[in-house]
């Protein structure tokens, strides 16, 4: 069965879109799609000019690394590692990355998220806001070209939720792309283009309605 039929998504640099849609709509394949997780059917995928399934299996990752920025509502940190080695993670990745910039990256990431105390803490001493920033700063350490993010405040609370929202908004207009996948009308209320789909259709695109003095 078809989860995606003929859905076309073009993010330029610079773009935050939501995409919003019933569970099965199909708006996890499109992201595992977009993340060169989960290859298409049919259909081309094009990101920052590379065609990431033309690819092999390696080099696929390599892209990743370099590309492609996650934030997931579960935020996958490493429960053994400290906040910074979480936020150093992704330089596994990306073989090409300098150690001592990648730690200078990481150290200015930590601060920029207020996490300069917590750096030396595991996951698990962390509040759930810290939870998310740390993952947020694992996501933008080798400065993706896209960031994906699943759900990246449904565990938060309003104050936490608006801080990442800032932080998203903050990424896209550094010429960064955010498409962003989200159950709640509020948050992608947040996002300036939204998206929906409809039984594994882009069924509607609007421009997200001015913010209320």
């Amino acid at each position: 069965m078809s989860v995606l039929r003929g859905a076309s998504l073009e993010l330029g640099a610079g773009e935050f879109a939501a995409l919003r849609g019933a569970s099965g709509s199909g708006k996890s394949t499109l992201l595992w799609i977009a993340g060169a997780l989960l290859a298409p059917d049919g259909g081309e995928v094009e990101i920052a000019g590379e065609k990431p399934y033309a690819l092999n299996a390696e080099a696929r990752a390599r892209f990743r690394g370099r590309a492609l920025g996650f934030v997931f509502q579960q935020f996958h940190l490493v429960p053994y590692l400290s906040v910074r080695d979480n936020v150093l993670a992704p330089r596994l990745a990306h073989h090409e990355c300098d150690a001592r910039a990648a730690e200078a990256r990481a150290d200015e990431l930590i601060e920029r998220f207020g996490l300069t105390s917590r750096r030396h803490h595991v996951p698990s001493e962390l509040s759930t806001g810290e939870r998310q920033r740390a993952a947020l700063a694992r996501a933008l350490l080798n400065r993706p070209r896209l960031l994906l993010a699943d759900e990246p405040t449904g565990n938060l609370d309003e104050a936490n939720a608006r801080a990442v929202f800032e932080h998203l908004k903050e990424f896209a207009a550094g010429g960064g792309a955010v498409l962003m996948v989200t159950h709640d009308a509020r948050a992608a209320e947040q996002a300036p283009r939204q998206l929906t789909l409809k039984e594994g259709r882009l069924e509607a695109e609007r421009a997200a309605a001015p913010a209320q003095a």
